[in-house]
């Protein structure tokens, strides 16, 4: 279990967010290190993570690679408790979280923890080396060994319009 010595509480209108239509417009054009970097400026020195309060919700532009594998079990428990600092009701949302996809932005490749009900249209609409927008929030950080993990979910794609 990681010690929080900066934790700020979600919005509880992500918990809305996640359960009502889709709200596209809310997502701003970025790029994932873009969102990494404005991430990474929020976990001060001594803090060991944070969990956010403000979303960064963004729209980046990645290529998919159709790579995926577990989730590590460090992100995991930090998924949880992100969720679990909502309401109780939204607890169970993480379970939506099982498996991290392999994007890559250019030559620069990212593990994202990618919700399953997404997944399933993967293979029908996707092929490796597809252009893809994601929709994804940052959830906060924590550190890890010698660097900052920064998790952001993946909560929609739409295969890119200008590849």
């Amino acid at each position: 279990m990681h010690p929080f010595l900066a934790i700020t509480l979600a919005a509880v209108s992500t918990a809305a967010t996640l359960t009502q239509g889709f709200p596209w417009e809310i997502f701003k054009p970025r790029t994932l290190p873009e969102v990494i970097a404005m991430t990474k400026k929020t976990v001060g020195q001594e803090d060991t993570g944070f969990l956010a309060q403000d979303q960064l919700e963004s729209k980046v532009q990645v290529t998919y690679t159709g790579e995926s594998r577990p989730i590590p079990k460090d992100r995991v428990w930090f998924i949880s408790t992100w969720f679990g600092m909502l309401r109780s009701s939204q607890k169970k949302l993480a379970e939506n979280y099982q498996l991290e996809y392999l994007y890559k932005d250019g030559a620069d490749e990212y593990w994202l923890p990618t919700s399953t009900p997404i997944t399933k249209y993967f293979d029908k609409e996707l092929k490796p080396g597809d252009k893809m927008d994601l929709y994804l929030i940052s959830i906060g950080a924590f550190r890890a060994k010698d660097k900052i993990d920064c998790v952001l979910l993946v909560e929609e794609f739409q295969k890119a319009k200008n590849p």
